[in-house]
């Protein structure tokens, strides 16, 4: 289920404890402070400016017999230049993050092979992320795998992390999403959480380090534990049609200037789009439990989570008789009227599983917890003959 489910309990209990929790996790805003002050990819010495900038950051990077930074110190005195370049591609966020954390885990493999064969790197997930959000605490939040395991199993959340997959960051980083926008609402936890920064620490305005901050606790500190009441998806209403049965009208044209928050809209619609997501996993997995597919569950998929977007479709499940389906799912807050959009790669998805493709919109109340589903089965050409914004590639 959705982690928004089970926070207002936790959160009671965190602002209860929040000075014992602070006391000792204060030194993460601390430790991204120290980083944006010092940190300079064209810095001519490479090494020395690296140091200073980890140097408060050995409670993210070292615990027990894990010792990221004490090999990242090696390689920035005996490979600078190789390792200038590594940080440069990870942090270049015109890139998929997956591809980034791929590609500077083999970058970084490649140097410890030749400085230090057959030594560990310790260059894991964990640490990739948290040297991300140290350059973008506004986009990026820190991860450990078991922080992530543990918070999964106490809200039994849909998703359950395995050690070493690169999907559990798009999951983690999804969940997050989720949790930030519930403590934002909460005034009391913002003001005793703006009260806690002083001159040294980072001011957390995005309250991406508050939301692990918070899941961390959870996970970790917080007791006693609240056992959530697991739920199931509840449907106000569910309509099922072939995409050759609809009627798309063409909306005419409107040459009204408007000035809106496009920003804002994007993150919001994020936020309930993946609220709708989640919403589809849970009715998946109670559709094929009422078909007596239990066998199948395990092999439903979370591909937006678990590959990113450009698939062209969210969700890889199966229908009543055991073959796999591929879902989009369109989520709004709105009436079944309301406007939604299609990507180039959805709609060739739908040509190329036609049957098996399903569109399923959703008209989501995130009060409750309940939707109207829609389901469109089939080839969505025709639903997408009104174009509304056209690709442009200029060439020499």
């Amino acid at each position: 289920m959705a982690a928004s489910q089970h926070v207002g309990g936790r959160m009671l209990t965190y602002k209860l404890n929040f000075d014992t929790v602070n006391a000792q996790e204060i030194y993460k805003w601390k430790a991204v402070k120290c980083f944006q002050d010092n940190w300079n990819l064209d810095a001519e010495n490479f090494s020395k400016m690296l140091i200073a900038s980890f140097k408060m950051t050995e409670n993210l990077l070292l615990s027990g017999q894990y010792f990221p930074l004490r090999m990242l110190k090696y390689y920035s005195v005996h490979q600078p230049t190789k390792l200038r370049k590594l940080f440069k591609n990870l942090f270049n966020e015109d890139e998929g993050i997956i591809e980034r954390v791929t590609n500077f885990k083999n970058g970084i493999s490649k140097i410890n092979d030749e400085l230090l064969p057959g030594k560990k790197s310790y260059q894991d997930h964990r640490a990739i992320i948290v040297y991300l959000t140290l350059r973008y605490p506004e986009r990026y939040f820190f991860y450990k795998f078991k922080m992530f395991k543990q918070f999964s199993e106490k809200l039994d959340l849909i998703y359950k992390p395995i050690k070493g997959h690169k999907e559990n960051i798009g999951h983690f980083n999804s969940q997050c999403e989720i949790i930030r926008h519930e403590l934002s609402l909460d005034q009391k936890l913002i003001m005793l959480h703006k009260n806690r920064i002083s001159y040294d620490c980072y001011f957390d305005e995005n309250l991406n380090i508050l939301t692990q901050d918070f899941i961390y606790a959870v996970a970790n500190h917080l007791k006693p534990e609240i056992v959530p009441v697991l739920e199931t998806t509840s449907i106000t209403d569910v309509e099922e049609v072939l995409s050759s049965e609809l009627i798309v009208k063409a909306d005419k044209y409107n040459f009204k200037g408007r000035i809106v928050n496009y920003v804002h809209n994007d993150i919001e619609n994020k936020r309930i789009g993946d609220l709708g997501e989640l919403w589809v996993m849970k009715y998946e997995i109670n559709k094929l439990k009422k078909a007596n597919k239990h066998n199948l569950i395990d092999y439903i998929k979370h591909i937006s989570k678990n590959e990113g977007d450009g698939t062209g479709f969210d969700i890889k499940s199966f229908d009543n008789k055991g073959t796999p389906i591929f879902i989009e799912v369109k989520t709004s807050t709105g009436t079944k009227n309301s406007t939604f959009f299609i990507t180039k790669n959805e709609l060739e998805r739908s040509r190329i599983e036609k049957e098996n493709y399903y569109l399923y919109r959703l008209y989501y109340n995130q009060t409750t917890d309940t939707a109207d589903l829609l389901i469109i089965n089939g080839d969505l050409t025709q639903l997408c003959e009104f174009p509304a914004t056209y690709k442009i590639c200029l060439t020499d």
